[in-house]
């Protein structure tokens, strides 16, 4: 699945126009991108994005 696929998935099933998705995966991509700059090592990024990816379900 490339970018836009994902992009358009997500807005048919949230039901949010294209353009606000677009924003908000640019903005995660950014976010996902600072993080895993910022980590010591391949184990501390990959604990870093799984957190990221987590924070949804508390």
């Amino acid at each position: 699945m490339n970018k836009k696929e994902v992009i358009t998935r997500v807005s048919q099933l949230s039901g949010i126009e294209y353009t606000s998705c677009d924003k908000v995966i640019e903005a995660l991509e950014q976010v996902l991108s600072e993080e895993l700059e910022s980590s010591n090592g391949i184990r501390n990024a990959f604990g870093k994005v799984y957190k990221l990816i987590g924070f949804h379900k508390k």
